[in-house]
């Protein structure tokens, strides 16, 4: 007995010095030693539910989702209340496009703990749920933003008439309106291509110009073309009061919201109404659920008239496509069409791992199985892992999809990460949730982008660029018209010819049409601020 006993507290000490040099190995960022100390200490049996909880962490920080998703599951079989993990477990499944399960493990961890986190998680990703109805997304951000308000006291809202009246008295007494635009990303001109497209044709004789930026500086602005009057701000260092002093400092007229849910730590910007009027747009595609917000801008293809009660925010229509389009980013050249050389139709998507959701899947392995010729080329950063493409793959497979059908890549640097599209001859789009950056790159090298008129906003993002341009053929009316059209596309034999003669001229066609009048939309915009401002 005393043997065992024993060697029962060596195995213990071993285990204790295995998690310290584990976790002492992720505060240096050695995620490769940690990974292989949280194996032994899986091997001799001592992993508890913090062990296998720190170990999917681990994982989700090196982009193994697939296996991360297995730890957490491990964690809830010894400890199925942990909030953390019914949390952490979401994101993996979530980053695997597995949405429904990851909001039915949000649900639990709401329930389960005062953190904030469930909350921001399910906020931020329910609008992609095929599940999720208007109601039940005005409802969860509304929520959401109840509670970021009780965390973080406005501290500002006992000055803000003061500085509402002085803007208002500043404004009588200035030529030009005062607008600023805040955004985490002013450094990625191929994901701005909305928002310099506007701010490159603002007219500066009536409007004063902001960036209020978070982008890292040292990344500058590319694709802005920057103009003497125009003043950029860096925003990064500040934290929501102290920005929120900024703003009413500048004496902004209108301030627009071009992050919404993609910089989380910003909406605590918005729990309470700022000394200025402020607008969502560009990267909002539901309602935001925050009383900061009053406005939010689209167009008539994403909003129906009958959806506006869903929406905390009053809406403000363009004439033409709130994402009206203007490359600035240098691009490749646009290839021939593979199917000319290869002799059959290759079908592609580059949107992220996220939103390819077990109904996309259902609708691609549709398509692939009725042409078993045809073959699709997915590439995004969740690829990188070959865990995570074996996911990916036996996702097919459950659906009847040969390996041989996929062509599966990880990410690039964005010039390569474009000639992915010299060898797909159709963009599939996602659904519910849309490609917005992917469909306008996909449409700018030539490649049309197959869609349909969804049941919400995120699901209309694709078809309000695709109408607009001489592709309005490739918008389908619903998911089945959608599979019957690829169907039809690649076993036709005029697809060859037809794709043959339309890619070489893509380009021109779409600088042509009104997808790429940026002039236009600076001209909407410019319209919507003055509107408000009367």
């Amino acid at each position: 007995m005393a043997e065992n006993h024993e060697q029962d507290r060596v195995e213990i000490e071993g285990a204790d010095e295995l998690l310290r040099s584990a976790r002492a190995s992720i505060r240096s960022g050695n995620y490769l030693a940690a990974l292989r100390n949280y194996d032994r200490l899986i091997g001799i049996g001592q992993a508890d539910a913090t062990v296998w909880l720190e170990v999917g962490n681990a994982l989700v920080d090196v982009g193994e989702y697939a296996q991360a998703s297995g730890a957490y599951q491990e964690c809830l079989q010894l400890d199925g209340r942990n909030a953390e993990a019914h949390n952490n477990l979401a994101r993996a499944l979530y980053r695997l496009g597995d949405i429904e399960t990851a909001v039915d493990h949000l649900r639990i961890a709401t329930g389960l703990g005062e953190s904030l986190h469930p909350w921001l998680n399910l906020a931020t990703i329910l609008p992609g749920d095929p599940r999720a109805v208007h109601s039940e997304i005005l409802d969860v951000r509304r929520a959401f933003a109840g509670k970021l308000a009780a965390e973080q006291p406005a501290r500002r809202m006992r000055r803000r008439p003061a500085r509402d009246g002085r803007r208002q008295t500043g404004r009588r007494d200035r030529k030009r309106i005062r607008v600023g635009y805040l955004s985490s990303f002013f450094h990625a001109a191929n994901y701005m291509k909305p928002v310099w497209g506007l701010i490159n044709r603002h007219d500066r004789d009536r409007f004063e110009l902001h960036l209020l930026s978070d982008s890292p500086i040292e990344k500058g602005t590319p694709g802005y073309h920057a103009q003497r009057t125009d003043q950029i701000h860096v925003t990064g260092a500040l934290d929501n009061d102290q920005l929120a002093d900024k703003i009413a400092d500048l004496s902004l007229d209108i301030l627009v919201d071009l992050n919404s849910y993609s910089t989380p730590e910003r909406l605590g910007l918005y729990v309470e109404p700022l000394p200025t009027i402020a607008i969502a747009w560009f990267n909002a595609y539901a309602t935001t659920g925050l009383p900061g917000i009053p406005y939010l801008v689209g167009d008539d293809e994403v909003i129906d008239p009958g959806e506006e009660c869903w929406f905390s925010e009053s809406m403000i229509r363009l004439p033409l496509s709130y994402l009206t389009f203007e490359v600035t980013h240098p691009a490749p050249p646009v290839s021939p069409a593979p199917i000319v050389g290869r002799g059959s139709l290759t079908f592609g998507s580059l949107v992220a791992q996220y939103k390819i959701t077990r109904v996309v899947l259902d609708a691609w392995s549709a398509i692939l199985r009725r042409v078993p010729d045809a073959r699709l080329l997915l590439a995004n950063a969740a690829l990188k892992s070959p865990q995570n493409r074996q996911y990916v793959l036996a996702k097919f497979a459950e659906r009847g999809v040969p390996q041989n059908q996929l062509v599966l890549q990880g990410p690039a640097e964005h010039y390569r990460y474009l000639q992915y599209y010299d060898q797909i001859d159709v963009a599939l789009d996602a659904f519910p949730y849309n490609g917005g950056t992917t469909t306008m790159e996909a449409m700018w090298q030539g490649v049309p982008v197959l869609t349909f008129d969804g049941d919400r906003w995120a699901s209309r993002t694709s078809q309000t660029l695709i109408r607009r341009t001489p592709l309005s053929e490739f918008v389908a009316s619903g998911v089945e018209q959608y599979v019957e059209q690829a169907v039809g596309l690649a076993t036709s034999t005029t697809t060859a010819e037809k794709l043959s003669t339309l890619r070489p001229r893509m380009r021109e066609l779409l600088t042509q049409s009104a997808a790429c009048d940026t002039r236009r939309l600076a001209a909407g915009m410019e319209a919507i601020y003055q509107q408000l401002l009367q």
